[in-house]
């Protein structure tokens, strides 16, 4: 399979605390593939929900810059920067620049909740 992700209509992102999120999965299991690999866009002041799970999430930021909240500290990221949650670990994106922030997350299978 070969397809481009400009090819993947982005989906709002809905929910309590969420604001300015839309969502692409580009691989996931209806592709074979046991997990998702999907890339967020968070707006110009948004931010995704402040939540906690047992999965993980390997993210790198692709454009933007932000702050990623895990487990009560702020972390600024930007573009190159490579973030890794530990399940079980509250967390949160947050655009804090003046561009789009834009980021790979890949999860495993039980973990596209949003």
């Amino acid at each position: 399979m070969v397809r481009h992700e400009s090819d993947i209509v982005p989906v709002p992102v809905q929910g309590k605390d969420i604001e300015g999120v839309a969502k692409q999965i580009l691989i996931g299991p209806k592709d074979g593939y046991e997990g998702y690999l999907r890339v967020f866009t968070v707006d110009i002041g948004g931010h995704t929900p402040l939540h906690q799970h047992p999965w993980w999430h390997a993210n790198y930021v692709l454009e933007g810059e932000g702050a990623v909240h895990i487990d009560g500290t702020e972390h600024p990221v930007r573009a190159g920067s490579v973030v890794y949650i530990e399940g079980g670990k509250t967390h949160r994106f947050t655009n804090t620049g003046s561009v789009p922030l834009k980021f790979i997350c890949l999860v495993p299978s039980e973990g596209d909740a949003y």
